[in-house]
């Protein structure tokens, strides 16, 4: 169907001259006619027939790509959650049931060592963080403290501090320690290593290992002495690990919920602090403590 190039610049509201200009430029970039002209007006060439199917197509699918993305706004971002391993075994449990209880969608969760949350948090990654101070805080920011949970002396079940009640700090360090690494929690480490040199005269350390099963399958091997947060006792059972508290109790574990104010203050007060575990009877060679 022909038509008057006057008329279709007027639905565009523009003038003539720049339609005409336009049409013609993008048919010098093309090679080829897109209009047949006459004396009764303009029709589209074969070409311009394809052109206009494709340009309606490409048309038809940014719209179905803006309705896909606006509904991106209209649904709650998921949570993103770090957490270190110690966190596994009270406050993370604590804090998804009371995130679930609300009906929201399951969140995003990575564990991840203090400061690669640290630097997570930084740069927006993370909404929520569990981990162990001091941290120092970016802008917007704020911690607060879910408690401490003192360690407990994890032993080979044939070593002789297994068949004590109670360790005390100075007999476990007279041992090779096996250990997490010191970058995975150097406030921590440094504190480990400052008691023992403090208490027993030196530091020994046979293995260093990321993960506590890791070093509990060496401590089993009889490769040396390690520590155990208190919460992990009741719940963590390792064949040929013994667990024995600390006594006097000179070494735990501090945990901390980071985040924007609102977030904080909206599970802190649902994510219980640890409690220390019950005192569990030394058990027999061969057998976990309790």
């Amino acid at each position: 169907m022909a038509g008057s190039l006057r008329a279709a610049a007027r639905q565009l509201n523009m003038s003539q001259p720049p339609l005409s200009a336009a049409i013609q430029q993008l048919e010098a970039r093309l090679g080829v006619a897109l209009f047949e002209r006459s004396v009764r007006g303009m029709a589209l060439t074969e070409a311009g027939h394809t052109l206009e199917e494709e340009a309606r197509a490409i048309l038809a699918r940014l719209e179905q790509a803006e309705t896909r993305v606006r509904a991106f706004g209209s649904q709650p971002r998921p949570l993103r959650i770090g957490f270190v391993s110690a966190a596994l075994n009270q406050a993370l449990p604590a804090l998804l049931r009371a995130h679930l209880a609300e009906g929201l969608p399951q969140p995003a969760l990575r564990e991840m060592s203090t400061p690669e949350q640290a630097e997570a948090l930084g740069r927006g990654d993370l909404d929520l963080a569990l981990l162990h101070p001091p941290v120092t805080l970016g802008e917007g920011l704020v911690a607060h403290a879910l408690g401490r949970d003192p360690f407990w002396a994890a032993l080979p079940d044939e070593h002789p501090l297994a068949g004590e009640a109670s360790v005390a700090f100075s007999a476990l360090a007279a041992h090779a320690f096996v250990l997490f690494p010191e970058a995975q929690g150097p406030a921590l480490y440094g504190r480990v290593r400052g008691l023992a040199e403090e208490e027993a005269g030196a530091f020994k350390v046979a293995a260093e290992v990321p993960r506590l099963h890791s070093q509990l399958a060496l401590i089993a091997g009889g490769l040396g002495v390690g520590l155990i947060p208190a919460s992990a006792v009741p719940v963590l059972r390792f064949a040929g690990v013994s667990y024995r508290p600390l006594l006097p109790e000179v070494l735990d574990l501090e945990l901390h919920l980071v985040g924007r104010p609102h977030l904080v203050a909206a599970y802190a007060p649902r994510v219980q602090p640890s409690p220390k575990a019950s005192v569990l009877a030394p058990g027999r060679p061969g057998r976990d403590a309790g």
